[in-house]
């Protein structure tokens, strides 16, 4: 049977009640609301099935109205982070998920590490000659030399998450030799390593970035809404660059947990250390 987490009440003080609720504040209050919760269940306090207050606890416990609270309930399901459930209440849909960084995982991998259920759906499959430079570059392509685009909708227990983007050089490509009518559920480092082609490293930027109409009506968001913009050159051990990709995903269900620490080596052997072959490093940039 689900718990919900241990809310010890406290009294209000003055017009902030103990949650940090700012009846002062120029934020509406169902978005203060909104956030809290919000933060609750992406730090894993509120677990998904976790079934939430009730809109009139809520309305005591945060001296609010009822109509404040559904607003902010509102905002939850809109972002796919709760349901609402007759004789049940609101309950929370899925967590965000978590990559772990530093690590080499391709998104189906990801997704699977999380107990979770990865599907693909393919949007095309084709082969290009003309492509923005930084990605000729990257592939270290001859001048007419093709490459295969695959696009791809990104989904996880049937929640869709985000779009993939993956250029790899034609003339490895032919030795994957996978048709499309199969390679929509498939794992392209899998299909490439069964190939030949072991994956061994990579090379990655993260930003983040607004979603433009054509992202916001295949993602199912607003115009401006925020979407992290994961951009990498993946390597075999020789140095030999097998794929180009950049995965568009939701930042609302999406996020990265890294480990850090402190280094006695010097800058250029610690940049060194990170990616030997290489010798490049992890560059997280926001916009």
């Amino acid at each position: 049977m689900k718990t919900r987490p241990d809310r010890t009440k406290a009294p209000f003080a003055g017009k902030s009640n103990f949650r940090g609720l700012d009846k002062n504040s120029g934020t509406p209050l169902y978005a203060q609301l909104a956030s809290l919760i919000r933060a609750d269940i992406t730090s894993g306090k509120w677990r998904r099935g976790d079934t939430l207050l009730t809109e009139m606890e809520m309305t005591v416990q945060y001296g609010i109205s009822r109509i404040t609270v559904r607003s902010a309930l509102a905002c939850l399901v809109d972002e796919g982070l709760i349901y609402r459930q007759k004789g049940r209440g609101s309950v929370v849909k899925q967590g965000k998920l978590t990559r772990n960084a530093p690590g080499l995982l391709g998104i189906h991998e990801e997704i699977q590490a999380t107990g979770r259920r990865p599907r693909t759906k393919l949007i095309s499959l084709e082969t290009v000659r003309e492509f923005p430079a930084e990605i000729h570059r990257g592939l270290g392509l001859e001048e007419d030399e093709e490459a295969v685009r695959i696009r791809r909708e990104i989904y996880a227990d049937e929640e869709l998450l985000g779009i993939s983007t993956a250029y790899i050089p034609g003339r490895i490509w032919i030795a994957v030799g996978m048709p499309a009518s199969r390679l929509a559920n498939y794992s392209l480092y899998r299909l490439l390593e069964r190939s030949g082609y072991p994956v061994h490293e990579a090379e990655e930027i993260v930003e983040v970035v607004s979603a433009d109409r054509e992202l916001a009506d295949r993602l199912k968001v607003h115009r401006g809404f925020p979407l992290f913009c994961l951009t990498r050159t993946v390597y075999t051990k020789e140095g030999l660059p097998i794929e180009w990709g950049q995965n568009i995903l939701r930042a609302d269900k999406y996020q990265f947990r890294m480990h850090h620490w402190r280094s006695r080596q010097t800058p250029a052997a610690r940049d060194a250390s990170v990616c030997p072959s290489r010798k490049g490093k992890c560059v997280i940039k926001v916009n």
